[in-house]
């Protein structure tokens, strides 16, 4: 317990270190203010990189086959083995390949769009495409639906639009313009008399797609697009044409459904329609992002059937829904075996940035296959930053520091000027300077500890305000980042060194004896 002399102390001296209207306070305070907003900020900086060089949009290398190599095919065997990916830090190669398709919108209007389709759905790459940050409105299908023979498309918010729908109202389906010549004929509406509106699943509506692309799909759907034995969407199909198949969004049962196909149907008909039960699962390459079901209508002998009652009873079920729900008519497509060898593009995905430049000259001087080098350079680019950025970000907490220690020496100093001959009293009447350092070090530790608080209630009020302005915010990512180890430590650190530096300062101040510091003895 302390001594009553000793609380009367600490109470009068911690009025003298504060300074006048605590100038000594907030000027501590602005400079631990300034310490823990760089540090929110480099925490955010740095989090912001790493989110960055752990993008596949960043990590993700276009190798294009247009440089004439002959050896590209030897190229591409050569970095599938495990060894060669280990060495370059890559993953996840596949043949890609780009190609433009029509689609048409809502309005009727046709929009010519770039497309993009991948050897795998499955990959780091199209994970990171429909991650949350960049899928719009959660429109994204569960990822581990996807595989090879997918024939939806993942589209951007931009393509939404020219589509003329809107981010509140984002189909399911979108209408391909498929070649159907002739499909007129078993009740199809045609444009042009040449194509028809083809249905593929919407997988996703995304912010960003790498290359600047549209859209991007499974190669599996330009493989059977280029399907010359049988092209499965070319709605000429009877088979496709006497099927009743439907996805229904989750506002529509199985029984809405079979009661809109009895009353689309002739009277003869109505008793014998019948839904067999949710089939979502049988027709897994036509589930799109939208919640609901798939249902296929079965009509005992429907192939007898002629052609104008089946499109009947499929007109008046998607008539029926047509204002209220998003009940859309659908084709099981019937693709077979068809692979092309050729293809555009090897997408390389890179887990480290470090063997960038390595890789891109094993690819030059071993196969003579070139890597744009505007995509290199970036790359490493970006990593030197990222380096940089760490090292500044440790270079402004320890000139904090530093800063804070030399305004606790010169604020002793100062104050010991001043008092010094009061000290040397105290010390004449029995305290020793144990525990005037004691006392000092309790002073200032206060008072660092108050600072710590002050300016983390700025620093964190900063963090919460500035983005609200629009300062310091990328989208949805917040530049400041104040809360982490790096700003525990940082106050260990600063409470320490102040202990620290008071002992030492005033253990130096205070070695003279009574009479030197009553008198000012040198």
């Amino acid at each position: 317990m302390l001594s009553e002399h000793l609380k009367l102390l600490i109470k009068r001296e911690s009025k003298e270190v504060l300074g006048r209207r605590y100038t000594n306070l907030w000027l501590l305070t602005l400079v631990l203010t300034a310490m823990f907003v760089s540090i929110a900020f480099s925490n955010g900086s740095l989090d912001y990189l790493s989110y960055k060089m752990n993008d596949p949009f960043t990590n993700w290398v276009n190798i294009s086959n247009g440089y004439g190599s002959s050896q590209f095919g030897r190229f591409h065997t050569a970095i599938e083995d495990p060894a060669i990916q280990q060495h370059y830090g890559f993953s996840d190669v596949q043949a890609d390949k780009q190609f433009s398709l029509s689609f048409v919108a809502s309005d009727g209007r046709i929009h010519y769009l770039q497309n993009r389709f991948f050897g795998s759905l499955n990959s780091d790459l199209v994970k990171a495409i429909l991650s949350e940050d960049n899928v719009v409105g959660g429109s994204a299908i569960d990822y581990n639906k996807l595989n090879d023979k997918t024939v939806g498309f993942i589209i951007t918010e931009d393509v939404l639009h020219k589509l003329n729908y809107t981010d509140d109202n984002i189909p399911g389906y979108i209408d391909h313009l498929s070649p159907s010549s002739g499909a007129d004929t078993l009740g199809v509406k045609l444009i042009d008399d040449l194509f028809g509106l083809a249905p593929v699943p919407v997988l996703g509506v995304v912010k960003r797609l790498p290359g600047n692309m549209d859209m991007i799909a499974a190669r599996y759907f330009f493989e059977q697009y280029n399907n010359d034995t049988k092209y499965p969407f070319d709605l000429n199909n009877k088979a496709y044409q006497q099927s009743l198949i439907f996805f229904a969004d989750e506002s529509v049962s199985k029984d809405d459904i079979l009661a809109a196909a009895r009353d689309a149907a002739p009277d003869s008909l109505r008793n014998s329609i019948s839904i067999a039960g949710d089939e979502y699962d049988s027709y897994a390459q036509l589930q799109s992002w939208k919640p609901g079901e798939i249902y296929s209508l079965y009509i005992e002998d429907i192939n007898l059937l002629p052609i104008e009652v089946v499109q009947g009873i499929a007109a008046g079920i998607e008539n029926k829904f047509k204002e209220t729900a998003d009940v859309k008519r659908v084709f099981d497509y019937d693709g077979s075996e068809h692979t092309l060898p050729e293809y555009d593009f090897l997408s390389v995905n890179f887990s480290s940035l470090d063997s960038i430049r390595a890789f891109e000259a094993f690819a030059k001087d071993g196969y003579n296959v070139q890597i744009e080098m505007s995509q290199v350079n970036a790359k490493e680019n970006f990593n030197a930053v990222s380096v940089m950025a760490n090292i500044l970000s440790w270079a402004m907490i320890v000139f904090s520091m530093i800063c804070i220690i030399m305004f606790i020496v010169n604020m002793l100093q100062s104050y010991f000027q001043k008092v010094k001959r009061n000290i040397g009293t105290f010390k004449a009447f029995g305290i020793n300077s144990e525990s005037l350092i004691s006392v000092y070090s309790l002073i200032i530790v206060l008072i660092v500890i108050v600072a710590i608080v002050i300016a983390l209630a700025i620093a964190w009020g900063a963090q919460g305000l500035l983005p609200q302005l629009g300062v310091l915010k990328d989208g949805a990512f917040n530049y400041l980042s104040l809360w982490s180890m790096k700003t525990v430590w940082s106050i260990v650190i600063v409470v320490v060194a102040t202990l620290l530096t008071v002992r030492f300062v005033m253990g130096r101040l205070l070695h003279s004896t009574p009479g030197d510091l009553i008198y000012d003895r040198n």
